[in-house]
């Protein structure tokens, strides 16, 4: 499965800017960090409680293991895309911004084909880690 750009921000935003520091995400808060309405954001939230993404407990919203490693998969296929348009001859910064298109887009089986091609890099041209398959 790949999750869309928006799902991403929303699990990017209930777990980095909520759950890592120990407390459950809000409707509210979601709904400010993004700048959408609350309305918007109930309805997203409610999505991803549908996939197994995100699930409601101690009064808050919490990132589940499946989220994680959603969120993951995505992170993964940025960062090899990223890498490869690099060594292709593009500006790290420009290639971050071309790899936004269309990372959400490609299965798990062509980012691990292109992983494989470009020699199994551990960061991308950023310094950041490049998750392995099954993070």
């Amino acid at each position: 499965m790949r999750i869309s750009s928006r799902e991403f921000l929303y699990l990017l935003v209930i777990k980095g800017g909520m759950n890592d520091k120990g407390s459950g995400a809000t409707i509210f808060g979601v709904a400010k960090a993004l700048g959408v309405s609350t309305a918007s954001a109930y309805e997203e939230i409610n999505h991803l409680i549908k996939k197994g993404f995100v699930e409601r407990r101690d009064g808050g919203i919490f990132i589940t293991d499946e989220g994680i490693r959603e969120m993951n998969s995505l992170i993964r296929a940025h960062r090899v895309v990223e890498t490869l348009l690099v060594r292709a001859g593009i500006d790290p910064d420009k290639a971050c911004e071309l790899a936004r298109m269309f990372d959400y887009a490609l299965p798990e089986e062509v980012v691990d084909k292109l992983y494989e091609y470009l020699g199994r890099p551990s960061k991308c041209p950023h310094g950041r880690d490049i998750p392995s398959p099954s993070s």
